[in-house]
């Protein structure tokens, strides 16, 4: 748990438990994420077991609980929704179980990952298109850029926020105004490359808020 705290950019004591409860009937799907995270019976075994955990991983899990700490500020749902709490699956896995991202999850497997930013390029970057694995590429891209120390500053901003917007195109940019500022970079351009709505008066308000001559985008696999 202090994992998932560490990448929520919280204190490591929780404002109320993270508790799982496996039962023979749950209200939905195999696990759903709340208070309880609630489980098929079946799973309670893995649960449990250590050595399941650093030898297969426990991705479904670690997945509800990212879904507890998903905040509707950042959030851009319904695209989002099952992306964003995949953050902490990958996190976990690679620094408490030393299981590799690639080897955590077969959807990220590195050749999967380069066929679904291809298929999205080619598909015309639809935004409706970009949800679940390929929205988490996004961010999986912005962390091996930048590290995971800059989704937690970016977590951690959002924290000092108190006023936030509503919509979803609103949000995005005020999430790529943050991300922009907690790396020093104008990442406006990588978002639009996205399919994100960031209109070009933005991206001069993000280059001057930098005070910097940097340009407002940066190479990666998303301009293929």
């Amino acid at each position: 748990m202090k994992a998932i705290a560490d990448l929520a950019a919280k204190p490591h004591k929780f404002p109320r438990k993270e508790r799982f409860v496996a039962d023979i009937q749950i209200s939905h799907g195999w696990m759903h994420a709340g208070y309880p995270i609630m489980a098929h019976k079946g799973s309670a075994a893995a649960l449990v077991s250590v050595k399941n955990a650093k030898t297969k991983g426990m991705w479904g899990p670690i997945h509800e609980l990212g879904h507890n700490q998903q905040r509707s500020c950042w959030e851009f749902p319904p695209n989002t929704t099952e992306a964003t709490c995949n953050l902490w699956s990958v996190y976990v896995h690679e620094t408490v179980f030393g299981i590799n991202r690639d080897k955590a999850h077969s959807a990220m497997d590195s050749a999967k990952r380069t066929k679904r930013v291809k298929d999205y390029i080619e598909g015309g970057r639809k935004f409706s298109s970009w949800s679940v694995w390929t929205a988490l590429e996004t961010y999986i891209q912005l962390q091996e850029k930048f590290g995971w120390d800059a989704l937690k500053k970016v977590f951690a901003a959002y924290h000092k926020m108190k006023k936030f917007p509503k919509g979803n195109p609103e949000k995005m940019k005020v999430y790529a105004e943050t991300f922009s500022k907690a790396v020093g970079m104008n990442l406006t351009g990588f978002f639009k490359a996205w399919g994100w709505t960031i209109e070009q008066q933005y991206t001069l308000y993000v280059t001057l808020l930098l005070k910097t001559n940097i340009p407002n985008h940066y190479s990666v696999s998303c301009y293929m």
